[in-house]
């Protein structure tokens, strides 16, 4: 006897060629079960056959359905913004939880077919919010950022070549030249297009007004600095939690202990790169800056791990990641050791009740 179908999950896996479907059910047994699989190009022709092949394969349109699709570079960008179009309710998976379900469940094969099937599976096991396409505004915006920090990228592999040149022995003034050149011509074109970013942010004057508040009162915070996270973050829009965005940061800690035996603990590094990569020079500023908490932060965690400062630095980092966000959420500037002036003035409040007159 056929067991009655309850929730239909579609499973994407795609690279830079081909898609991987897999069209799966959950039956009310609470079993998953494969109805169809097939691969597509990963071009427009394709997106339109995997459209009509989901479409056709929905036999019961009255089944609650949805697509997992997961995230691979930018090569999943182009057939998540067509179904999205289409009014297809897709979800969006980062390649770490994928790798922990399958592992969970059994999936000791590592392909495409049988990731597409473990992706199906997981759509039908689990609801998660849908995805919401960025604001043009914010995708420009973050355009600009991730240029910009390409160039930074090359102009200090430039900067590293002429300094090494300028240590040999043997010195060729003639590349030694097109090295300066090469870096004057990166540095203004990083200038401008900071001009540029910032003043495409004027435009939106609420996401400005926030950004400026929380760069002018954090000493070390810069204004492209925020708006590199708010960009990356789609301002912070399906972050609902700061444990959800440390994870999405790849600032959440591994842990490798069992029994007795006590491994060491690390961060992830399995999340969003640019926002670690916004945040180390800021860490640094507040650390020389001895601006608090994060100082203090800082100097507890060297005796802690016995001078090891990049385990401190990496706390700080992620503490200034928190901190906008929180910022952000509740649209305040930072006050600097708030919780002891906040203690303080409890104190003296309580002090003048002492000592008043009846």
């Amino acid at each position: 006897m056929a067991q009655r179908r309850i929730k239909y999950g579609v499973g994407l896996d795609p690279s830079k060629e081909h898609i991987y479907a897999c069209f799966g059910c959950q039956t009310e047994q609470q079993e998953f079960k494969v109805i169809a699989t097939r691969r597509f190009a990963n071009t427009s022709k394709g997106h339109q056959q995997l459209a009509d092949w989901i479409r056709q394969k929905r036999k019961d349109p009255s089944l609650p359905w949805q697509i997992f699709l997961e995230v691979t570079g930018v090569y999943h960008e182009a057939v998540l913004y067509y179904l999205h179009s289409l009014g297809y309710p897709i979800c969006l998976l980062l390649a770490k939880r994928v790798k922990k379900y399958l592992q969970s469940n059994g999936y000791d094969s590592k392909n495409d077919k049988e990731d597409a099937k473990g992706i199906a599976q997981m759509a039908c096991e689990q609801k998660r919010p849908l995805w919401e396409p960025v604001s043009p505004h914010i995708l420009q915006i973050r355009s600009l950022l991730r240029h910009r920090k390409a160039l930074i990228t090359s102009r200090d592999q430039f900067k590293n070549q002429l300094h090494a040149l300028n240590a040999a022995h043997f010195q060729e003034r003639t590349v030694k030249s097109s090295l300066r050149k090469i870096i004057k011509r990166l540095d203004k074109q990083i200038q401008e297009i900071e001009k540029k970013t910032v003043e495409l942010a004027q435009k939106d004057k609420e996401l400005y007004r926030k950004v400026r508040q929380i760069a002018d009162s954090v000493k070390g915070l810069g204004i492209i600095t925020v708006l590199t996270v708010v960009a990356e973050t789609n301002g912070f829009k399906k972050i609902y939690s700061i444990r959800q965005l440390v994870s999405y940061a790849g600032y959440d800690v591994v842990e490798n202990s069992s029994g007795k035996f006590k491994g060491k603990t690390k961060i992830s590094k399995q999340g969003n790169a640019r926002l670690r990569a916004a945040m180390y020079m800021p860490a640094l500023t507040v650390i020389r800056s001895q601006v608090e908490p994060f100082y203090s932060l800082y100097t507890r965690l060297l005796v802690r791990n016995g001078g090891l400062k990049k385990k401190a630095l990496v706390a700080v980092q992620r503490k200034l990641l928190v901190l906008i966000y929180t910022l952000w959420k509740k649209d305040e500037p930072f006050i600097e050791n708030f919780h002891e002036k906040q203690k303080a003035r409890r104190k003296k409040e309580n002090a003048e009740k002492l000592v008043a007159p009846m």
